[in-house]
């Protein structure tokens, strides 16, 4: 019956132990899941220099213009001289990025759409590098500011097809060209993140025309981190005046930032800065709750195995100290055992002695009577060597019989 209980038990523990090792890789797999997320591993590519990637989101009436962005720039490479990092050429230490986001229609040759419009400066779509299905991306180095990228709904909804590249939308009466067609994320955090109309990619300064007033709203930025926490830090100081949030996303999923998110689970879930995120941050924040319930599935996972681990190593150590309170009498006795043989030897050499000079003593009156009984005048040296031979023969032959008795004791 014991047998069965214990097969039972290791079955459990071994089942939840599985389960627990699914969460993990399943956590692992949301953490790398976005590609918003993952600009500093793109950056640093072979490199053992250490990246950051922080993102700066700025609150509703206080987003940035171009110019604070420019100021910033041209701080970055003097902050990382400070820091003790030698910067490259202006641009190949650290890439960055800046959005707007806003609404418009557009107007294709087979329809027209309310269309969610991103305006987008830097290298956007290093941070954000969507599944390219026909033409090319646009850039910040482009001499005409005239092109757009299309999602993969729109195209369809406009023009019932992806491969436009050179075609032209109307926005508020003024023709644009379609650079290229991309498919935005597919996973169930981003679908959950983006409710709203289809998207389209355009230049800020372009839809900073088109909507007048359109501000700025997120900044992205990737470099050399050489403390903990420095390119953060860094941006906090230089937005300060914004008043916005300034988020980490290199280390947005580990286990201290997992924990922040129970830490102060009830300020997480009331926004008061007045800040809207882009839906790639409502993303992200989606998957740190779902990498904070697969924590909370594997603690109470690990109960169960934790506890019988408790009492394995109790029993264990209930059982290592008995097997060493034995093996301490062992020791005991066998130490006991010793200094009682040296005792005994010592008393055998002491009856040894005291035979040998007894039969010394006995033997010599003897030899000299039989001597005197045979006539003859033998000189005193030749009857103690008589003795002494004798004596030797007597004292062997005690010594074999004392050993002998050893021998079978």
């Amino acid at each position: 019956m014991k047998s069965k209980k214990k097969i039972l038990l290791y079955a459990v523990s071994a089942l939840l132990l599985i389960l627990i090792g699914v969460c993990i890789l399943r956590s692992n797999y949301y953490s790398n899941l976005l590609l918003s997320q993952q600009a500093d591993k793109y950056w640093a590519g072979d490199s053992d220099e250490r990246f950051a990637q922080v993102s700066c989101f700025f609150p509703v009436g206080k987003s940035a213009s171009i110019d604070t962005i420019n100021a910033f720039r041209k701080s970055i490479n003097g902050k990382l001289i400070e820091a003790g990092v030698e910067p490259m050429q202006e641009g190949e230490s650290w890439a960055d990025c800046y959005s707007a986001t806003d609404s418009l229609t557009v107007s294709g040759d087979h329809n027209s759409s309310e269309t969610t419009v991103i305006g987008v400066g830097g290298d956007f779509f290093l941070f954000h590098p969507y599944e390219l299905v026909s033409g090319s991306y646009i850039y910040d180095d482009d001499l005409m500011k005239d092109r757009v990228v299309l999602d993969y709904e729109l195209a369809w909804k406009l023009f019932g097809g992806t491969s436009l590249e050179g075609m032209t939308v109307k926005i508020n009466g003024n023709l644009y060209y379609v650079a290229g067609v991309v498919r935005r994320e597919t996973d169930k955090f981003s679908e959950k993140a983006f409710t709203d109309e289809p998207a389209m990619f355009m230049s800020y300064s372009t839809l900073a025309v088109l909507k007048e007033g359109t501000g700025i709203s997120c900044y992205e930025l990737v470099m050399p981190d050489p403390i903990s926490n420095y390119a953060k830090t860094f941006a906090e100081e230089s937005f300060k005046t914004q008043k916005g949030m300034v988020v980490e996303n290199s280390t947005r999923y580990n286990f201290t930032s997992i924990y922040g998110i129970f830490k102060h689970f009830g300020s997480r879930s009331i926004a008061t800065n007045g800040v809207i995120y882009p839906y790639w941050e409502n993303a992200a924040r989606v998957s740190e709750v779902y990498i904070a319930r697969l924590y909370v599935f594997i603690l109470l996972l690990a109960l169960f195995p934790f506890i019988c681990l408790v009492i394995l190593a109790v029993r264990f150590i209930k059982f290592l100290g008995v097997k060493l309170k034995r093996a301490r009498f062992l020791l005991w006795d066998a130490w006991d055992d010793r200094y009682a043989r040296q005792a005994t030897r010592k008393e055998r050499r002491a009856q040894k002695r005291r035979t040998k000079n007894l039969l010394q003593h006995n033997e010599r009156p003897k030899l000299k009577k039989k001597a005197q009984e045979k006539g003859s005048e033998a000189p005193e040296s030749a009857i103690e060597q008589e003795t002494a031979l004798d004596i030797e023969s007597i004292v062997r032959e005690i010594m074999e019989e004392l050993e002998s008795t050893d021998t079978k004791a």
